[in-house]
């Protein structure tokens, strides 16, 4: 047969592929999709079965790592993008673009060319690069990332999108993509991720889902339980708790010989796919979305209960072996500050006992403003700290200016940037503030210039601020003592901000290092972003007018120590 009979062949049953419906997504994927040269197969996945049919307009897969949902999902795109009636617009998000564009070649790419159907359904009028593939008229997938400053979700209509390891994404990008889903008929959106802490994005889409459970029936006393590590593995010969056993340890232990066991019978229950059933632990609660938890007990074959335990040991703590190995919340002196860390960091004073400060503020309806001085032996000391109504903000702005003898602001731009300009053109020491991203520990970049008639330019005072690498230094400086805070009426407000946000991180499948700090779904952080402003500002000290003369155009970058 030659090739343009097979193509014309591939465009035939492809006209025909739209009898797959999303109950039946799961043939379509075992049809057309192929994996070492054979159809792909649900064996020892066969969980995966049940979540790639489910028809909800929402779907959330809270899952531990290394069980095929990544594998899935990206075949579960190119289900929906292929059967959906006159097409689908698609983007699979993952955290960074790299990360996006490395999945696209590697994993996604490989798909594509062992299916015949998917290669006649590419003519060469489709475009096949690593950041979008088209597959004929209106069945696009985009590959995208969201990391902090990502712009290119804003041109991007879609109908559905996949948010692949949702908990190291930018919140504030994640909210962009989705609204472009706003003028489609389907807004289909897909949410993946192993955990990190309590109120993660995650678990925070998890919480609002109908969320499904896969139960074991016990075949030796019919008793019905959810499968859990901690309470139901037995190691012979260990009396101790689980945790206790290290990679120092690991060689003393039987561990080979660890068994799960049944919580009413005591005996060893088989796991396999004919003893587990699904159950929705809140029937009542009337969710658009559908929440799938997917843990190593979801898939025995592939995972042991010895494997888990040898795992447990290979972490740099036992809060990352609970997110990743066994898919929980679960927090470490990593994650973030502590309530008794900030009460050890805090102070009681009279009177801030500096003749000049500097200042950082969050921009809202209500912004926060953080006053601070440093003394001798460089160590800061916030002073005052107060929340502004916007109808006050250039009353309480200019009163704390002249109050404390501020020498240097540092702002955030959004969401007021015509406010920031105005005030800019009165105080020659704001710096308008703007989160980036970059790897490394370069905490900030400065750029000034001077107005300039000649050249009809206007002056620029701005400052790129790394995110990431801010807020690390906000939890150093705190930890270490080189950050303090007086107590005021605000103080429990700005202890709850400074607490509430988290870092997730994580050594992604790409080989990055993922690292992001949020805030918890029905937290506040905008004492803490004062802060970190607050922090930058400190450290610009000489950039005040009359500090020294001003170049026509200066930059400069610092450093973390």
């Amino acid at each position: 047969m030659d090739d343009i009979t097979k193509h014309h062949l591939g465009r035939l049953k492809l006209a025909t592929t739209n009898k797959h419906q999303r109950t039946d997504l799961s043939t379509w994927i075992t049809d057309n999709t192929f994996i070492n040269g054979k159809n792909y197969s649900y064996k020892d996945h066969e969980y995966q079965k049940r979540i790639v049919d489910d028809p909800s307009q929402e779907l959330v897969y809270f899952k531990a790592a290394q069980l095929g949902l990544s594998e899935i999902s990206l075949r579960m795109a190119l289900g929906l993008v292929m059967t959906t009636h006159g097409g689908l617009s698609l983007a699979y998000v993952f955290p960074t673009a790299g990360f996006a564009s490395q999945y696209s070649q590697t994993r996604f790419q490989p798909i594509i060319n062992s299916s015949p159907l998917l290669r006649a359904s590419m003519t060469t009028e489709d475009l096949d690069g690593a950041a979008v593939k088209t597959f004929g008229p209106n069945r696009t997938i985009f590959f995208k990332g969201a990391g902090v400053g990502t712009t290119s979700a804003i041109s991007v209509s879609l109908d559905a999108i996949i948010f692949d390891e949702l908990s190291f994404a930018s919140p504030e990008i994640v909210g962009d993509y989705t609204s472009r889903l706003i003028h489609s008929k389907h807004k289909l959106k897909i949410k993946l991720s192993t955990p990190t802490f309590e109120g993660d994005p995650i678990s925070v889409a998890f919480q609002a889902s109908r969320r499904w459970r896969n139960m074991c029936r016990c075949h030796h006393c019919n008793g019905v339980f959810y499968p859990e590590f901690y309470s139901m593995v037995r190691v012979p010969g260990w009396d101790k708790h689980l945790d206790e056993i290290t990679s120092e340890n690991l060689h003393l232990v039987d561990y080979k010989s660890a068994k799960l066991h049944c919580p009413h019978c005591g005996k060893v229950p088989s796991l396999q796919p004919e003893h587990r059933f699904w159950d929705c632990e809140n029937p009542s609660e009337k969710h658009v979305a559908t929440g799938y938890k997917i843990t190593p007990f979801d898939a025995p074959n592939v995972i042991s209960i010895p494997y888990l335990i040898e795992a447990s040991t290979s972490y740099s703590n036992k809060a990352s072996f609970r997110n990743y190995s066994l898919g929980e919340c679960a927090s470490s002196q990593e994650n973030g500050l502590t309530p008794e860390e900030l009460d050890a960091a805090s102070l009681e004073m009279v009177t801030s006992p500096f003749t000049t400060h500097t200042m950082g503020v969050d921009l809202g309806n209500i912004s926060h403003f953080v006053v601070g001085g440093v003394n001798s032996d460089g160590r800061s000391i916030i002073v005052h700290y107060e929340r502004v109504p916007l109808n006050r903000f250039r009353e309480r702005y200019f009163a704390l200016k002249a109050e404390y003898r501020v020498t240097v602001v540092c702002s955030d731009i959004q969401p007021f940037t015509d406010l920031v300009m105005s005030l800019s053109m009165e105080d020659s020491n704001l710096f308008a503030c703007q989160y980036v991203t970059r790897n490394g520990l370069e905490l900030f970049e400065v750029r000034q210039r001077e107005a300039d008639t000649d050249t009809a330019t206007g002056p620029i005072k701005q400052v790129s601020v790394n995110r990431t690498a801010i807020f690390d230094k906000l939890m150093v400086e705190v930890r270490e003592g080189r950050l303090l805070i007086r107590r005021t009426t605000d103080w429990l407000t700005f202890k709850a901000h400074a607490t509430d946000m988290k870092r997730a991180q994580a050594q992604l499948r790409s080989g990055e290092f993922a690292s992001n700090w949020v805030k918890s779904a029905k937290g506040f952080d905008h004492f803490w972003h004062a802060t970190a402003y607050y922090l930058i500002s400190s450290q610009m000290r000489g950039l005040s007018s009359g500090a020294s003369p001003m170049p026509m155009l200066r930059t400069f970058k610092l450093r973390q120590k």
